[in-house]
């Protein structure tokens, strides 16, 4: 276990820190939780996840209206993010005293492709920004098989968006003494973890609101993943070494 000075170099500023650190905003009669967000590893899923059984366990009030704003930009009844809803004091507690702390990792490769399909395929903020690390015209297009060239040879190609940032490093894996690191790929026994854990038997009997239909949050990356040629899927080990040192470490775990 570390310290706020251990991780803060895993990420881009402290800024960003506070942004992936989640806490209830309220007492909701389950444990005090920490949610580190991932990007690109069903974090729109968690968050709505949360707020909704937050919701249901304060009101008896049965509506409450999800939109994809709405998840990305926390209503303060629910949970605390960020620099306006965060201090110092209260993200050091959480991280490394008594608290459940929890997260979602996502395989490297369907994780890498999703955010090249979601970011990068049009033209886009994300693509902008890499094209100026790039020095390159900022409507320049970026194929997969090029992203997965660059980011394997580029450290600040690879760095830049926390989209395709290396999971490893999103998370603190190893310095952060997680109790649960889900997988994307075993979502459905996550999100019943979860609910478990910190909701109970009351937070079985409320509805989860599935992202992909609710809020029209699909994903074509499989397609584009079938298409990867062998050179593809070396630069996308190369790039993430780590990160699939981690997917595996954490799947054997699950295993044991």
């Amino acid at each position: 276990m570390g310290t706020l000075a251990d991780i803060l170099p895993n990420y881009q500023s402290r800024r960003h820190l506070l942004q992936n650190v989640h806490l209830p905003a309220q007492d909701f009669d389950g444990p005090y939780f920490l949610y580190m967000k991932n990007h690109k590893a069903a974090c729109t899923n968690v968050l709505t996840l949360l707020i909704t059984q937050i919701h249901h366990a304060l009101s008896a009030d049965e509506s409450l209206e999800i939109s994809m704003e709405g998840v990305h930009n926390l209503p303060p009844d629910y949970l605390r993010a960020g620099a306006r809803g965060l201090d110092w004091a209260t993200v050091e507690d959480a991280l490394f005293g008594p608290c459940y702390r929890f997260t979602i990792i996502r395989e490297p490769l369907s994780r890498t492709v999703s955010a090249w399909s979601d970011k990068l395929l049009g033209d886009t903020r994300h693509r902008r920004d890499l094209n100026k690390v790039l020095g390159r015209a900022p409507e320049t297009e970026i194929s997969l098989p090029a992203f997965l060239d660059v980011i394997a040879q580029d450290e600040d190609a690879r760095l830049i968006d926390r989209h395709w940032r290396p999971q490893h490093l999103e998370i603190s894996f190893g310095q952060v003494n997680y109790d649960f690191i889900g997988r994307v790929e075993e979502m459905d026994a996550a999100r019943a973890h979860i609910i478990d854990t910190l909701f109970g038997a009351k937070g079985r009997s409320v509805k989860i609101v599935d992202t992909r239909e609710h809020l029209g949050h699909k994903s074509s990356s499989g397609t584009y993943r079938d298409a990867l040629t062998a050179k593809d899927r070396r630069n996308v080990e190369r790039a993430f070494a780590a990160d699939f040192e981690m997917y595996e470490s954490v799947t054997r775990a699950k295993v044991a």
